[in-house]
């Protein structure tokens, strides 16, 4: 079809892995550069060539092989089915998938319900035209066909180097660094931590004392910043620190676009012993797994119920995670408590009755809201939110404003580029701070927009609250199981945020922020 020319059109940018491979060759030649600041300038001149209006620019930074994995194509096909533009342009029709055929009919529909153009340096594409769905089907298959054969080539490359005893994973493993030949060299400073690790476990240290050990001396983890015991058990059953190379494992493939691990059996592992200088012996190697194996606890057991009547329900003040209950022998009741090592040295835990019953004391006080009259009640209600309502409105106004004006803006960018006033570097630079600002006032815009919703909202079913909360508090008592406690809890009750700190020595002496499912 004969190309077309004064369209308003997003630009799509992404790297192949053609394009990764080109770039990493490059670097080790000292000739680097940048694939997607060479495809920009190419669509920006043809863009300029054939007198189209940008709208907006969607830079791709992770060459993902399925729609699922690329946030910015998921955001650009929805503006597209909006019909925010009339076409888009990309450097060829693979940029925008290499999936699967689920994946290309999402794309074609999405530009031939839109009625929007695919504009490349080479063929303009109308997915409405005769013959398009025929063409994009076939571009596509060859596509995916080429995908399976770079992914066949990459498969084979790691199997070669994992039986040369070379380190393929993203990162080297804790303890070792890696050298240029891909081969593992002890770390000088983690390798004797890892060596520590092992011999607290072999000793009789159980995951929860070692991670306290190592936080206590101030060691940094592998990730994060806090020692988990799952990064405890990981190290010990990993054979790596024996010297081994183990690869393939786990089988690794995607599934309706998402990720999927499969347990690949022994005798199909590539193994390279002694590929690399080993950091704990065989002997110690075996003492510590033999040790963990005899620590491990399953977390239920067959047959028991729920017993903690507010599980998910009570969190940590401080790490938000949920409050974990145990028992011991010289305490007849159950006790909540954070297991997080660092919020143990800032407060303690509580009895679970005196939690129950704090939590119940709380659902009271908002209970006796009921004392008001309906008309009382709605008076003041109406008096506070029209204040905020209308205090929003006016923001709204005054950000819709600014929107009107950062557009005219954005309009003018377009003309200087155009009349060559700016240069391609100085018009992105130009176009993507308006572009900021004028996506800054939108997100502003919409979530006052929410906010007034959700305080109409609040407005609206104000009325409803007591008689929910009343009506829990009467059934509560008659339950006869915890697990029937915490589904009644858990229908109004959202999260009980607990703090009860160090200093505070009587066992009431906490504090609690019950913070309910409906808004109040």
């Amino acid at each position: 079809m004969t190309r077309p020319t004064n369209l308003d059109v997003f630009v799509y940018l992404r790297k192949s892995r053609k394009d990764v491979e080109e770039e990493r060759k490059a670097l080790e030649n000292n000739t680097p550069f940048d694939t997607l600041a060479k495809h920009r300038r190419e669509l920006l001149e043809l863009i300029r060539r054939e007198g189209h209006n940008v709208i907006g620019i969607f830079e791709e930074v992770v060459s993902g092989e399925y729609l699922s994995e690329r946030p910015e194509a998921q955001e650009m096909l929805r503006q597209i089915e909006e019909g925010m533009v009339e076409g888009v342009v990309v450097m060829d029709l693979d940029r925008l998938g290499r999936g699967d055929m689920i994946d290309a009919g999402t794309i074609f529909r999405a530009f031939k319900f839109s009625e929007t153009l695919i504009i490349t340096p080479t063929e303009v594409i109308d997915c409405n035209a005769e013959g398009a769905e025929l063409l994009f089907g076939v571009k596509s298959i060859i596509a995916r066909e080429e995908l399976k054969q770079i992914n066949k080539r990459l498969q084979g490359g790691r199997r070669r180097s994992a039986k040369d005893g070379k380190s393929i994973t993203r990162k080297p493993p804790y303890g070792y660094l890696r050298d240029q030949n891909l081969k593992l060299v002890p770390h000088p400073e983690e390798a004797p931590i890892v060596r520590k690790i092992f011999e607290l476990v072999a000793g009789g240290h159980g995951r929860q004392a070692v991670v306290k050990h190592l936080d206590s001396l101030g060691v940094k983890p592998p990730e994060g910043d806090l020692w988990e015991q799952s990064t405890v058990s990981h190290i010990i059953k990993n054979e790596v620190y024996l010297g081994h190379i183990i690869w393939g494992k786990e089988k690794h493939f995607k599934r309706n676009g998402k990720r999927v691990r499969k347990k690949v059996p022994p005798e199909l592992w590539i193994r390279h012993e002694n590929a690399h200088e080993a950091i704990v012996s065989q002997e110690l190697f075996d003492e510590a797994n033999t040790a963990l194996r005899g620590r491990w606890r399953a977390p239920t057991r067959d047959g028991v119920g729920l017993s903690n009547p507010l599980a998910g329900i009570i969190k940590c003040g401080v790490c938000e995670r949920a409050l974990y209950m145990t028992r011991t022998a010289d305490r007849p009741n159950p006790q909540l408590r954070c297991i997080n090592p660092r919020c143990q040295s800032i407060q303690k835990g509580v009895l679970l009755p005196l939690a129950e019953q704090r939590v119940l004391q709380a659902l009271e006080i908002l209970a006796r809201k009921s004392s008001l009259s309906e008309k009382e009640l709605s008076a003041s209600l109406q008096d506070e939110s029209d204040d905020v309502v209308e205090t929003k409105q006016r923001q709204i106004a005054h950000f819709q404003k600014e929107l009107a004006e950062l557009n005219s803006m954005r309009e003018t960018a377009f003309e200087m580029l155009e009349k060559k006033v700016y240069s391609e570097e100085v018009f992105l630079q130009r176009h993507k701070s308006i572009s900021d600002k004028i996506k800054e006032a939108e997100s502003t815009i919409s979530r006052l927009q929410s906010e007034i919703e959700e305080e109409l909202h609040r407005r609206k079913h104000q009325k409803t609250i007591v008689p929910k909360v009343r009506a829990v508090l009467e059934n509560y008592y008659s339950l006869e199981t915890p697990e029937q406690k915490n589904h009644l809890l858990k229908s109004i009750i959202e999260k009980v945020m607990f703090i009860r700190k160090k200093e505070w020595t009587k066992k009431d002496q906490f504090e609690i922020e019950v913070i309910p499912r409906f808004p109040i």
